[in-house]
């Protein structure tokens, strides 16, 4: 069978709708494969969990194998492709010198019988290209976006492994993120009314947009967590991720996050938060050429204004609502969406 036939390996919405969870099996799943492989399990270094749920899709734990440092990364949400695969065709066809995916020592995968898959990777030690949850300098987002450019020079393969989808359809998109929020987290105190409705007419819009636009074959995770150094080499992760994007997507998807996580920075002020959006945002417009062409400019505030929904719809609710930021956090996500659909009608 192809692997052609599917247009990405995993859908995190879709699989926290349907209940996905491996919560209750974590010790035993990683026995049984501590048994096969003869990996020996330290400790669990994230527990990827839906929309700050207690639902977990995935465990990654820090052992060794063979008698070296090593990552169990266990999946226990079924993907519609294999990561092993998936990150196999990216180091196929990555012409970086600098940046590339993670060696695998051993990998199995899912299988129904046991409702699970795994991968043993190597232990990568190096610091993450650009550290998140504190206040950034200029110098070092653009440090980042000279990252991205290698990236999209050299990384982008020239024969995409999944099938391209058809036409994204916003106004579904938009409201499955609805439905997946008020299931994860009903009766959130900064969600307002009006935000599902603003949710619905930036769809509209963006269908608009895109209409005659193609969407891009790429990394769909391309954030600060997923990036670290190993050596004078740069290790990018979440393999699992790449699919069909639209045009910039991963100009802006590190930004997104990043914003968000600055909640922990402590003692946070609005202005700090605007001030870190007006750098990384004059950092994506040079990285992109946003700054000298008009049409990449549109796609870069389209690109913008849909992460802007996801964070205004889902994402910026899982910031800490009893943080002192985080109502600002809510309200300025609110405050780009005008902005952008302004800017873009």
């Amino acid at each position: 069978m192809s692997r052609k036939l599917k247009s990405k390996a995993i859908s995190s919405p879709d699989l926290f709708l349907d209940g996905a969870d491996m919560s209750g099996r974590e010790s035993q799943i990683t026995k049984d494969i501590s048994a096969k492989t003869n990996f020996q399990p330290n400790t669990i270094i994230w527990r990827s969990t839906y929309y700050n749920t207690t639902k977990v899709g995935t465990l990654i734990i820090l052992g060794k194998f063979d008698g070296n440092l090593a990552v169990l990364k266990i999946q226990g949400a079924r993907p519609e492709v294999n990561e092993e695969y998936m990150t196999e065709q990216f180091r196929l066809q990555n012409r970086s010198k600098l940046i590339r995916p993670p060696i695998i020592y051993d990998a199995a995968p899912w299988n129904k019988n046991v409702g699970y898959g795994h991968m043993i990777i190597e232990y990568v030690e190096g610091n993450e290209i650009l550290e998140s949850k504190v206040i950034q300098t200029r110098i070092n987002i653009r440090k980042f976006f000279c990252v991205y450019r290698e990236f999209i020079n050299k990384c982008i393969p020239s024969k995409p492994w999944l099938q391209k989808p058809d036409k994204t359809d916003w106004t579904q998109v938009f409201n499955k993120s609805i439905k997946v929020s008020e299931k994860a987290i009903p009766d959130h105190p900064l969600r307002k009314k009006g935000d599902h409705a603003l949710g619905l007419d930036a769809a509209k819009l963006l269908n608009k947009i895109y209409d005659n636009i193609e969407p891009e074959f790429t990394h769909g995770h391309f954030s600060t967590h997923d990036l670290k150094y190993q050596g004078d080499e740069i290790v990018l992760f979440s393999n699992l991720y790449w699919k069909w994007r639209i045009p910039y997507f991963n100009a802006i998807y590190g930004y997104h996050w990043f914003i968000y996580e600055l909640e922990n920075v402590k003692g946070i002020k609005p202005r700090d938060v605007d001030a870190q959006r007006k750098l990384w945002q004059g950092e994506i417009f040079a990285a992109t050429g946003a700054d000298k062409d008009e049409e990449v400019k549109r796609l870069v505030n389209a690109a913008l204004l849909e992460r802007a929904i996801a964070g205004l719809l889902l994402d910026g609710l899982m910031v800490n609502e009893k943080r002192p930021i985080a109502k600002y956090m809510t309200d300025s996500t609110r405050d780009e969406v005008e902005r952008l659909l302004d800017l873009l009608s």
